[in-house]
């Protein structure tokens, strides 16, 4: 595959130069939140983790072991993105109009994060291997053979390594093209793929499909019609926020041609808006997810519009005040002696200090942060101790509940940053911006192995009654009478807890000895819940900070 040949020494000084941006933008500019996560999978790098696949953690993994900065976590992401941008500009092959050609890739707004940018965000490998994807697949399909086999295989399981948007773009492409289905090779492809992801796999499934469970169950909610405007909106402005309509007009005038490449190509940028659409209307649907298609919605459209002078003339006009204002920002983001005003920087703005502040605070004891996984990785980034992250019973789901973190807290005294949102109790402003309040645990026991099982569960008497049996799975005693108060509750989905009882009250029993059961009887008043809504039994320490959950769903007793 010759993919970079119609590229000219103009060509690769523009590239230089935008590889030189991004790498002063990584020096200068903090990580964000999402980023510090990622890098968080990096120090215990598995085959796969709560929200994605590994194939950022290892991006991360190899150049931070080397040097722990900004630009040691995003450096392979801007090398990807970098030899992104040159495989686009080879397809487009334009000779002439640099400038233009400039203008029209940079009006895009995830060209400065997702795609061309400097974030270690799961996008950027996605979006390279999605590229050199179908460019091997333009190939393949006039010239299949065992070796280009080989190679969509191993481009494909990078793919979905990345992120598992890449099933949507692969299930399009064969759509696209239902004659793949009789290609001896494209079996050899689907074969060495699956081979490939076994190690993935079996992660998932030792883990209980943790991914699953929160991409297809955790996210889904009830219809909500402001979710599908907002998906809708959105996909306008990242087509570019003035310009996104010209892009849009010129994708109509798209013409295949009988070419398979072509028509994947248009199968596949439908397909994803038309997919996510659907999506949204049980799920908020954020910008980036269709980041995929978008090297693809260039490659239809440039032609398009650089061979009509009405459109391109236009589209200048109202893209290039756009790309300025983009730079500008990035200026902005990058130089913490500008202050933050509202939430413009405020997540990529005075982490050190900010964590500096929260450390000296804490004097020597652990740090734990709660409801906010953003928070344990920035801190842990930019000081070097371990925090530990709590979660109200409430709270979504993340890669902590798969870490064992609380455990390097138990029998510690713990310093808690509680974010505004949960309290705004007296907040302490940090120097990032960031309102919390602060409190201490003198003594933090974890729930976190404390099994919780249900059985019996009936409705009786205006009540949900069952029998609790809960199990001590830790190899130390746990302490029902102790200052962390263990408690039993109930609660519902976007509700704080209802209800919730001390054990030690409901059992009498003082503590559990590893392997030890306790049994007993719990109701749930029926007047106090919403039966259309799941029922969420919880254990919680006094502080908040869950153990384990159980959901019950009402209408399946009520009928008994």
């Amino acid at each position: 595959m010759k993919l970079l040949q119609n590229l000219e020494k103009k060509h690769w000084l523009l590239l230089a130069g935008w590889l030189l941006i991004n790498i002063l933008q990584s020096v200068f500019t903090n990580l964000h939140s999402d980023e510090a996560y990622y890098w968080m999978y990096s120090k215990n790098l598995e085959w796969g983790f709560f929200d994605h696949p590994p194939m950022t953690a290892l991006l991360i993994f190899i150049n931070d072991s080397l040097m722990h900065n900004e630009l040691g976590v995003r450096v392979f992401f801007i090398l990807l993105s970098t030899l992104t941008l040159a495989m686009i500009m080879n397809e487009l092959n334009e000779k002439k109009d640099l400038f233009f050609l400039s203008v029209f890739m940079l009006s895009f707004p995830l060209v400065h994060t997702h795609i061309g940018g400097f974030m270690a965000l799961p996008d950027t490998p996605l979006v390279f291997f999605t590229l050199l994807f179908f460019l091997g697949y333009k190939k393949f399909v006039t010239e299949p053979n065992l070796k280009m086999a080989l190679l969509m295989a191993f481009i494909a399981a990078a793919m979905i390594y990345s992120k598992y948007h890449a099933f949507v773009a692969l299930g399009l492409v064969v759509l696209s093209n239902l004659k793949l289905l009789r290609n001896k090779y494209f079996w050899v492809t689907v074969f060495v793929v699956v081979l490939l992801l076994i190690p993935h796999i079996w992660w998932q499934i030792e883990n209980h499909f943790p991914t699953l469970k929160y991409h297809l169950v955790g996210r889904t909610k009830p219809v909500r019609f402001w979710t599908v405007h907002n998906n809708i909106t959105s996909q306008l402005l990242v087509a570019g926020p003035l310009s996104g309509l010209i892009v849009f007009y010129s994708l109509s005038k798209f013409k295949i041609n009988g070419d398979a490449f072509k028509r994947a190509i248009i199968f596949s940028v439908l397909g994803f808006y038309i997919f996510f659409f659907f999506m949204s209307f049980k799920n908020r649907i954020e910008a980036h997810y269709t980041t995929a298609i978008t090297p693809l919605l260039m490659i239809a459209t440039y032609p398009v519009i650089s061979n009509n002078p009405a459109l391109k003339k236009w589209f200048k006009r109202l893209a290039l005040p756009v790309v300025v204002l983009f730079f500008l920002v990035r200026v902005y983001l990058a130089a913490d002696f500008l202050p933050n005003y509202g939430e413009i920087k405020i997540s990529f703005y005075n982490h050190k200090a900010a964590a500096e502040e929260v450390k000296k605070m804490a004097d020597g004891k652990m740090v734990a942060s709660f409801n906010n996984f953003a928070f344990a990785g920035i801190h842990k980034f930019y000081t070097g101790d371990p925090v530990i992250h709590m979660a109200t019973p409430g709270y979504r789901y993340c890669q902590f509940d798969l870490w064992d973190e609380e455990t390097l807290g138990e029998g510690k005294p713990l310093l808690v940053y509680i974010p505004d949102r949960m309290d705004t109790t007296n907040n302490i402003t940090f120097a990032n911006g960031r309102k919390a309040r602060i409190i201490e645990i003198p003594e933090f026991q974890s729930l976190k192995h404390l099994a919780l099982e249900l059985s019996n569960i009936s409705i009786l008497n205006d009540s949900i009654k069952m029998q609790v049996t809960l199990t001590n799975g830790f190899g130390y005693n746990l302490k029902f009478n102790h200052p962390s108060m263990p408690l039993i509750g109930f609660t519902q989905p976007k509700q704080n807890e209802i209800s919730a009882t001390p054990i030690f009250q409901i059992t009498g029993k003082e503590l559990l000895t590893p392997g030890g059961k306790v049994s007993f009887q719990y109701s749930v008043p029926l007047n106090q819940v919403d039966q259309k809504q799941p029922v969420l039994i919880f254990t919680q320490t006094a502080e908040r900070n869950r153990g384990q959950l159980a959901a019950i769903n009402v209408s399946d007793y009520m009928l008994k």
